[in-house]
């Protein structure tokens, strides 16, 4: 039974760090960061359309469907267990901001926007720096500039480490506007897939740099696919395990009860019947063993995930429903498979076995 309920283990452990990681990128860029791609500019974006960003504004009117200035900016975050470096978030018009990013608690409440003073961290940052809901923290960029704010709500994210705040909480500390060298984008149907808008935006002269989401998730989602050859990996492990278990039980049985089993053969039992004599243990023993085998896999994939942590990236240990269907089906092929092997060893069994018996 532990011997089977190893291979179930590692089995869900397998495809359970296939469904934790896999989908990271989809839940970060569909989930959480809604708009379809950005635009970093030369030079802060203005209150009042210049000359400058005129071409700029034509295009972005032309070809997206909504668009809005951002700041980011890169600060060192200090809390009680140390400073990590997050990206700091300011929209310029909080009202419409949840509509390119998404604040919610790991839970799944929604979050509103934070007010003068206060700030929304990311969860992962937060366990990290030893930061509660309600304590203030401070805000520091490279070059001096600084901010204490208080921490409103805790959000989930997935890639990297965010800070989001409000133009108002900026204005407060720093006695200027933020400058909006970012703009996100919702880019218009088609014009996301032909390019034509990113071509567009790179053509003028105050853009630097473009960045498409679905070009990132695309790059991520391939690295993503090394993880079918360490799910394979686990996998073979697991059927070397539940082969080695089961073949030996079964072999020490059958070679333990050989005079049994001949005398059977002998009363007329048929070659199905005689068989399901000696594996109908390995078929019980297997699926008690898989139960067992199903809540180890939780604990060791949680152990496994724990230990895995990366700063930028935050993993929430999950096994989908149909993962622990494919691990039960797997120890149950396995275990088929060394029956067909033995069923050959007990058909090679000699019924005059049964008369050297010394009872």
């Amino acid at each position: 039974v532990i011997g089977i309920g190893g291979c179930t283990a590692l089995l869900v452990t397998g495809y359970g760090i296939k469904d934790t990681i896999a989908d990271i990128a989809d839940m970060q860029y569909e989930e959480v960061q809604l708009y379809d791609m950005s635009a970093t500019l030369k030079e802060g974006y203005p209150a009042a359309d210049a000359a400058d960003f005129s071409e700029l504004t034509e295009v972005l009117s032309e070809s997206s469907e909504d668009w809005m200035p951002f700041c980011e900016i890169a600060m060192d975050l200090t809390g009680r267990s140390g400073v990590k470096t997050a990206n700091v978030v300011i929209p310029q018009d909080t009202g419409a901001a949840q509509e390119y990013i998404r604040l919610r608690t790991e839970e799944g409440e929604d979050i509103p926007w934070p007010g003068e003073e206060e700030a929304v961290i990311s969860a992962k940052l937060a366990r990290k720096c030893g930061i509660r809901v309600g304590d203030t923290v401070t805000l520091r960029t490279e070059d001096g500039e600084k901010l204490k704010v208080k921490v409103a709500a805790l959000s989930r994210n997935y890639i990297y480490n965010y800070v989001y705040i409000s133009p108002e909480t900026w204005k407060l500390d720093n006695g200027s506007d933020p400058v909006y060298k970012s703009i996100y984008i919702h880019a218009s149907e088609g014009a996301q897939e032909n390019r034509e808008l990113s071509e567009k935006l790179l053509a003028c002269d105050v853009v630097s740099a473009v960045a498409v989401n679905a070009d990132m998730l695309s790059q991520i989602n391939k690295m993503m696919g090394s993880l079918d050859a360490v799910v394979l990996l686990v996998i073979l492990c697991a059927g070397a395990l539940a082969f080695i278990v089961i073949y030996n039980l079964t072999n020490i049985n059958i070679t333990e009860r050989i005079r049994e089993i001949a005398t059977i053969k002998v009363l007329g039992f048929r070659p199905k019947e005689t068989a399901s004599y000696v594996f109908r243990e390995n078929v019980v023993l297997t699926a008690l063993g898989t139960i067992v085998g199903l809540g180890a896999g939780i604990c060791l994939h949680r152990f496994v995930i724990a230990n895995i942590d990366v700063d930028m990236v935050t993993f929430q240990p999950r096994v989908l429903p149909f993962s622990f269907v494919k691990s039960i089906l797997l120890t149950f092929v396995f275990m088929v498979i060394v029956d067909v092997v033995m069923y050959l060893k007990l058909e090679r069994i000699n019924m005059a076995e049964s008369l050297k018996s010394v009872e």
